[in-house]
């Protein structure tokens, strides 16, 4: 699609979005200025009764009517009642000009102003916004359900009005009752003056309203056509005359510089944008000459440079090819290197591992050596007391034997005691007889003492001389234990001393294992290095070769690019 098509597509839904709003608008505003006119209408017919109202009020406050006449007929009460001539008045205009009217209130005495919905909430409306005093309230609503105009307009009590709604307790002296009704049989209220309980209210169809404002919105619509119809042609000529007619010149001359000329610039006297488009077309046109002359220059430079690089770049992919294949074979000897330090390395990880397994041996040797020679420094003290004791025991036996003498002795005069008292008791006769017996008694006594202290002193002589070959050994035990606790001293010494020389060797070892790791370590990042340079040669070789392709490339490219810059007129 044309510009010039997109411009009256977009003027033409401008103009029909706006004529929509303007109509829809338009349509708003008269439907509005029918229901207010309406309005005003109702207002005034309201403003009529309630001027009959006052007006029949002073004549009544005149004297002009006979209310005791009045009293004897409804129909001549009810024509002296204020509001009762401004509703007859009111029913008689209303239905001149077509609209319906009532006086809703609640328990109206006429069941034709009964309230509905609508009128009691109105009502409730009225009596929460009045002040008491000063202009009574008014209100309208559009009841779309019933298709009407409801006008409002509150009806204030005045002092008339307590004849028929005010205190009960008058309906004596005003209507000659004392029940509290009003002349037409009715409860009085007990209403008192300025007090709102009813309302005017005016009907209004709302059909012929709407059908008259659509029906001056449609004129306005149609006017509004013809005039921005007008106005759309004129709009799509003048753009034609002063847009569309120099832009096609310009298409015309960018169509010959898209051929490649830049040998013509049009000029031109214009002062607004299609003028300044002119002369951006100049300015563009005479920087494209300048940059296709450097661009010719550059593409011989470019196909001489290119020719230069292409030979480079083959020298270079050469080199990088045996710089590789050399760092292949280093990579392999420092591999085989590598290898020969790791096991290298992993026996003398074994030899510090049997050094080490020598040195926990030693150890324990020398704890063991240790415990050997403090158990003999404890058996050579136990050997000791054990011959302080035996000779204890010697020396016990000596003092028991001296005990035992004596006590052979006793038994030796108690023997010779027992013989004189037998012999006396024998001397005695009868009366001796049971100290004879004792006398025996004790005598036996006496020789087993001999005997026991006989067998006794064997057994001590044999203790003795036991006591004294334990005596004997003990003392040769203790040279021996003493013999050994020297050997396991020197033991100690030479398992300390070897022990030492174990542990220097272990470290000894443990650093030669360390430097072999470290080795190995060199010789990996030496090998991967020597890798790394190997793949970054044969990845230099195969960009090298990228180069000399790219470069021929170039070379084609340069070629081509000036047979393109030739085809331009400059």
């Amino acid at each position: 699609m044309k510009i010039s098509q997109k411009l009256s597509l977009i003027i033409f839904l401008i103009v029909f979005f706006g004529m929509s709003a303007l109509f829809y608008g338009s349509y708003v505003k008269q439907k509005n200025d029918w229901i207010n006119f309406e309005v005003s209408k109702a207002r005034a017919l309201v403003l009529e009764a309630e001027a009959v109202r006052e007006a029949i009020s002073e004549a009544g406050r005149a004297g002009v009517y006979d209310y005791d006449a009045a009293k004897t007929s409804i129909e001549k009460f009810l024509h002296t009642v204020p509001i009762a001539v401004a509703m007859n008045v009111l029913k008689a205009k209303a239905d001149e000009i077509g609209v319906q009217m009532k006086v809703p209130k609640v328990s109206p005495r006429n069941p034709v102003n009964q309230p509905d919905k609508t009128d009691l909430e109105i009502l409730d409306m009225f009596t929460r916004i009045d002040k008491g005093s000063g202009s009574t309230p008014e209100h309208f609503i559009i009841d779309a359900e019933k298709d009407r105009i409801r006008y409002y307009k509150a009806v204030r009590l005045t002092e008339e009005c307590e004849h028929c709604h005010g205190d009960p307790a008058t309906s004596l002296e005003l209507w000659g009752n004392d029940q509290g009704l009003d002349p037409t049989g009715v409860k009085m209220e007990n209403w008192r003056a300025g007090e709102i309980h009813g309302a005017f209210e005016i009907m209004i169809p709302l059909s012929p309203i709407i059908q008259g404002a659509r029906l001056d919105a449609f004129r306005n619509y149609l006017a509004l056509i013809v005039v921005i119809g007008i106005l759309l042609v004129l709009v799509i000529m003048v753009n034609r005359l002063l847009i569309f007619l120099p832009l096609k010149d310009v298409n015309r001359r960018l169509t010959v510089i898209a051929a490649g000329d830049f040998s013509s610039m049009p000029e031109t006297k214009r002062k607004d944008e299609i003028g300044e488009v002119y002369t951006s077309l100049n300015k563009m046109t005479n920087s494209v000459r300048n940059i296709l002359d450097t661009v010719m220059e550059s593409v011989n430079n470019l196909a001489s440079t290119s020719a230069e690089l292409s030979s480079t770049s083959e020298h270079i992919a050469q080199g990088a090819l045996s710089q590789a294949e050399e760092a292949a074979a280093t990579a392999s000897a420092v591999e085989e290197v590598n290898a020969t330090v790791l096991e290298v390395s992993q026996n003398t990880k074994n030899v510090a591992g049997s050094a080490e397994n020598a040195r926990h041996s030693v150890e324990e040797s020398h704890k063991i050596v240790r415990q050997t020679k403090i158990m003999m420094e404890k058996i050579a003290e136990a050997v000791m007391q054990t011959e302080a004791t035996v000779r204890e025991l010697g020396n016990s036996s000596e003092q028991i034997g001296l005990i035992v003498q004596v006590i052979d002795e006793i038994a030796d005069q108690t023997n010779l005691l027992a013989l004189n008292a037998a012999i006396e008791a024998a001397r005695a006769g009868e009366h001796g007889r049971g100290f004879a017996v004792v006398a025996d008694e004790v005598r036996k006594l006496a020789e087993k003492t001999t005997t026991a202290t006989k067998q006794i002193a064997e057994m001590i002589q044999h203790i003795q001389a036991d006591t004294g070959g334990a005596v004997a050994g003990m003392r040769e035990g203790v040279e021996k234990v003493e013999e050994g606790k020297e050997k396991a001293e020197k033991a100690s010494e030479s398992l300390d001393k070897t022990l030492r020389e174990v542990e220097n060797v272990s470290n000894e070892v443990k650093l030669i294992a360390r430097a072999t790791d470290e080795q190995a370590t060199a010789m990996d990042m030496m090998t991967q290095s020597i890798e790394n340079i190997s793949n970054v040669t044969k990845d230099n070789s195969v960009a090298a070769s990228e180069s000399a392709e790219a470069v021929e490339q170039l070379s084609r490219l340069a070629a081509d690019l000036q047979s393109l810059v030739n085809k331009f007129r400059i």
